[in-house]
Parts: C-alpha cells; sequence; structure tokens
C-alpha cells in the first residue's frame, strides 16, 4: 500500500468536512453568513490552482448533503457576494466551478433550481453582471458546448444565443 501524500490527505479531509461547513453556513442567520462567506470568497482567491480546485471540488461535493431550502438561502447569498467582485475573479470562479461540473455533473443537478431562482431574484444590474460573467466563463471552458448543455434550460438559452 502507497503512503499518501500531504495533498491527497487534505482533499479528502476536506471532502470529508465540507458538507458541515456547508450546513453550518446554511443554517445561520443573514447577518452573519454574509461576512463569513464574504471572507471565505476572499480568501478562496488567495489560494493557489490547487486549492482553489479543492475547494470548488469540496463544495460541489457537499451540495448533496444540504437539505434543499438551506442550499437555496446558500446559493442566493453566494450570488449575492460574488456579485461584489471584480468580473475576472467572478469569471475565474464560473469557470473552475464549470470544470468541476463537468468532471462531476451531479453536482450541478443539486444545484440547477437553486441557481437559476436566486439569480433571478437578484436587482438588474448583479444579474446582468452574473450571466455576462456565466457567459464569459463559458468561451473559456473546454468542451462548453457540454456544460451548456447541462445547465437549466433559462441558463443554456442565454449561453447558446451568446456562443
Amino acid at each position: 500500500m502507497r503512503a499518501s501524500t500531504p495533498f491527497e490527505l487534505r482533499v479528502t479531509y476536506s471532502s470529508r468536512i465540507a458538507p458541515t461547513i456547508v450546513q453550518v453556513l446554511a443554517d445561520l442567520p443573514d447577518f452573519l453568513r454574509e461576512p463569513i462567506l464574504r471572507k471565505k470568497l476572499r480568501e478562496f482567491y488567495t489560494y493557489d490552482e490547487s486549492g482553489k480546485r479543492e475547494t470548488i471540488s469540496a463544495a460541489v461535493i457537499a451540495t448533496s448533503y444540504i437539505e434543499a431550502a438551506k442550499l437555496h438561502v446558500l446559493v442566493k447569498t453566494w450570488l449575492e457576494i460574488l456579485s461584489e467582485f471584480d468580473a475576472d475573479k467572478v469569471v475565474m470562479i464560473f469557470r473552475m466551478y464549470c470544470e468541476e461540473f463537468l468532471k462531476r455533473p451531479e453536482g450541478l443537478e443539486n444545484l440547477k433550481p437553486w441557481f437559476i431562482d436566486s439569480l433571478l431574484t437578484l436587482d438588474e444590474n448583479k444579474k446582468q453582471k452574473l450571466t455576462d460573467c456565466l457567459i464569459e466563463a463559458t468561451f473559456i471552458v473546454p468542451n462548453r458546448h457540454n456544460i451548456i448543455k447541462m445547465m437549466p434550460d433559462y441558463l443554456a438559452k442565454v449561453l447558446e444565443k451568446n456562443s
């Protein structure tokens, strides 16, 4: 049996605790959840490439463990906060999520209804910014047509129209 590398241990550990962390975040009231998510997003952008991928992978896996109503609240808060960041950072995180969804399509299935509903309830400027960033992200994802096919109908139509 081969010994695990520190990276493999970190991924395994992160993958196991991610559902608990996501559940705790989802259970928090807005006034606590928002600053924590904002801080975690700022931290995310300081990670190296492997750290970002590990974080996204763990978050995608965690979605299957969260009750639908709580996932909806969490996704809406995340999108609200994400819209505050520069467009290049939003494009980068959307691109990385798209790449993860190509590897784990079931992760997108868990998020589809909540992503669209949350996106559509944002104010017009935030909604447009995030939509534009998602369109740009799909242009730079390998196999972009595969990711477009996986998207909810509303987003797929917008993405196809712009690709």
